[in-house]
């Protein structure tokens, strides 16, 4: 039998005879399942099964790709030809000639943590953890009226391979569950949400966040039928560690991105080493946290994952690349390329994105504020990377007056600047934490990801709500 590394580099030589520039490949094996239920009925029970390879030809500033369902040595074969035959396509049309630079080759295998293979859990019990957690839902109060749980698991093996020399063979394995409930009273109707996410097995299913996340996305729904429409206007917020990780990942993290700068759709362009934020603001994406829903040791492309320090005390350092704008923009390779399956290209995705802790404790950034909003959590985000702006929906809001946390608010939506956010901040704590597991979409493709930090206080954030 032919091992998967020789067809993998006898692709890439086939490629390369036919006259490509440089060529890549990424060979996967996977299976995951999906379950939803809602309002106590299962409404999806989905399992997949996929193999196959996806190969990319580049010959002056042109690209093919190309993809086999399947790891057949001809069927691989036959994709490289097409592939290249793509790529010279796609150069007679190119605006821009560059090259591939070359990087350091690597060759090594790695494995994410697993105690229990989801594979090996039948997936009835699956279905009655999920239908667990929406009961645990219906039974938190008489008001909830609607809710939704869900449950994703994947395993795949996964080998890239380059015209470099580079040979990297990694074993995935993830979990995430989320629930989601609407509660009703009064003709008001408010939703809560919990996610627990994670590198790992089937094991993540009986810790205490996953056993309770239909609990504490009831008691949310519940909690906020008895607040009080946020009042419009510009306010000193304190920002929560989840809505702080959504500020890092949306405000700031799209932008960050490298294709986003090259295709002057980042406001962020021509900003490196200028300052973008107050001095005490770090902001970092970081794939190499051990134990995260963003974790990889590389990244789609081979390349070995690093952590980027995007803001290093307020001033632009630097932006997530894949091959073809580090080639570009003359800088190194940082392993930030990602696809959601062999037959999508890498492109540049986010992992870890956060906020580094400072020195204030929580209470110090409420303790001066005279009239102000203590936001926590986070339902959803909104950014226009090329104009700078951005819209977020919080899940609650309390007033803050005299340096006491009062009244709870509902609905609030903070809206602002890229460019002024950052610069506003007044002070950060010390109370780091990665909260928010989840899915983040670009061009049609999703990528597991994490975000969070400390408690950070802003001042002169415009707060509205919604009707």
């Amino acid at each position: 039998m032919i091992r998967l590394e020789d067809k993998a580099e006898a692709a890439i030589e086939r490629a390369l005879s036919l006259g490509a520039e440089f060529a890549d490949l990424r060979m996967e094996s996977a299976s995951g399942t999906s379950i939803i239920a809602m309002d106590g009925k299962t409404k999806t029970v989905t399992s997949k099964i996929e193999k196959g390879c996806g190969i990319r030809a580049f010959i002056g500033g042109g690209w093919g790709f190309a993809v086999c369902n399947g790891l057949d040595k001809l069927d691989l074969s036959k994709a490289a030809e097409t592939s290249v035959r793509l790529a010279r396509a796609s150069k007679e049309k190119a605006t821009l000639s560059f090259e591939i630079a070359s990087m350091s080759s690597c060759r090594v295998r790695s494995e994410y943590p697993c105690r229990t293979a989801p594979s090996t859990v039948p997936t009835e019990d699956k279905l009655s953890f999920v239908l667990g957690l929406d009961k645990s839902m219906s039974a938190h109060d008489d008001r909830i009226i609607s809710r939704s749980a869900r449950y994703d698991d994947f395993e795949g093996e996964r080998v890239v391979a380059n015209s470099f020399g580079s040979l990297v063979k990694t074993r995935e394995t993830w979990v995430l569950t989320s629930c989601s409930a609407w509660s009703k009273s009064d003709g008001a109707v408010q939703r809560g949400h919990d996610a627990v996410g994670n590198v790992g097995g089937y094991e993540l299913v009986s810790s205490e966040p996953a056993s309770n996340c239909g609990v504490s996305a009831a008691s949310m729904a519940v909690r906020l039928l008895d607040s009080k429409p946020v009042p419009a206007g510009k306010f000193t917020c304190v920002l929560d560690n989840k809505m702080t990780g959504l500020l890092a990942h949306e405000a700031f993290g799209h932008a960050c991105e490298a294709d986003a700068i090259l295709s002057g759709s980042s406001v962020l362009e021509g900003m490196e080493e200028k300052v973008v934020a107050d001095e005490k603001v770090t902001l970092i994406d970081d794939p190499t946290i051990a134990d995260t829903f963003g974790y990889f040791a590389h990244d789609w492309e081979g390349v070995k994952s690093a952590k980027h320090v995007l803001i290093e005390e307020g001033v632009l350092r630097e932006f997530m690349h894949n091959l073809e704008t580090s080639s570009r923009m003359r800088r190194p390779p940082n392993g930030a390329a990602r696809a959601d399956s062999y037959s999508s290209p890498p492109i540049i995705r986010m992992s870890n994105t956060y906020i580094e802790p400072g020195d204030m404790k929580r209470d110090e950034l409420i303790e001066d504020i005279n009239e102000g909003l203590l936001i926590k959590g986070a339902q959803y985000g909104y950014v226009e990377p090329a104009k700078g702006q951005f819209m977020f929906k919080c899940d609650e809001a309390y007033d803050i007056r005299n340096g006491e946390i009062g009244q709870r608010y509902r609905d609030a939506i903070l809206t602002g600047a890229i460019l002024n956010v950052l610069k506003d901040v007044t002070g950060i704590a010390d109370d780091f934490k990665l909260v928010d597991p989840g899915y983040c979409g670009k061009s049609g493709q999703e990528a597991r990801t994490t975000d969070g930090g400390p408690h950070i206080r802003v001042q002169n954030v415009v707060v509205g709500g919604l009707a």
